[in-house]
This record gives structure tokens, sequence and C-alpha cells, in this order.
């Protein structure tokens, strides 16, 4: 049986196959399959810069707000 979890290798090779049946009139299988490639790793890099300048904000927000209080408090 097929493991259809996102991210896993059996869903990948489905996805790449839908994409190189609706990509067959304008690339050939390997064309189309790189594009795919390119187009999920190039994804996976962006969320992940994303998620990290999220967190970065996060802590610089948290830093500010407790130098802030802290201070407030020790007047």
């Amino acid at each position: 049986m097929a493991n259809t979890d996102k991210f896993s290798v059996d869903y990948f090779k489905e996805a790449l196959r839908v994409h190189i049946e609706k990509s067959k009139d304008v690339l050939n299988p390997v064309q189309a399959a790189n594009s795919y490639y390119r187009s999920v790793v190039s994804t996976i890099i962006h969320d992940h810069l994303n998620k990290n300048f999220e967190l970065v904000r996060r802590i610089r927000n948290l830093d500010e707000a407790y130098n802030n209080v802290k201070a407030e408090y020790q007047k």
C-alpha cells in the first residue's frame, strides 16, 4: 500500500507523475520532472526562510518588551 502522507516518497512520486502528464504538451518528462523538483525545493526553502524570519521577529519583539517592562520596574 502506498504511503500518501504529505511529503512521503509515494506522495512525491505521484505528484511528479501528475505534473509530467499535465506538462506533456510543452515539456518532455525529464524537463517536467526538473521543473516540479525546482519548484518544490524553492517553495520549501522560501517557507523555511519565512518561518525563520517570523521566529526572529517574535524573539526581537519579546526581547524589546522584556527590556521595556524590566526598565519600568527598575525605576
